[in-house]
């Protein structure tokens, strides 16, 4: 069963990942609100500027996937060659 196939027969399966990627978008500006830079790496305890910047690493990586995830979807090409192939 291709993606494609897939949404179209699963309408809750779209309305789950659109969700999905709207709430990580509102969590990634949420972790790019609180990052405070004066911190710094000087200590690892609580929040620090390195764990926000690895946090909005991970949620831009997940981000992107659905994203590709999207435009997988709704590609039409290249599609699967005609059998038997036309003599042109």
């Amino acid at each position: 069963m291709a993606l494609r196939t897939a949404v179209q027969q699963s309408k809750i399966l779209t309305f789950v990942v659109l969700g999905a990627f709207v709430w990580l978008l509102l969590t990634l500006f949420e972790v790019l609100s609180t990052i405070d830079f004066a911190t710094g790496t000087a200590t690892f305890v609580g929040q620090n500027a390195l764990g926000g910047i690895a946090g909005v690493l991970v949620l831009t990586i997940v981000l992107g996937a659905l994203v590709v995830l999207y435009s997988e979807i709704t590609e039409s090409d290249p599609a699967p060659q005609s059998w038997p192939p036309s003599e042109e």
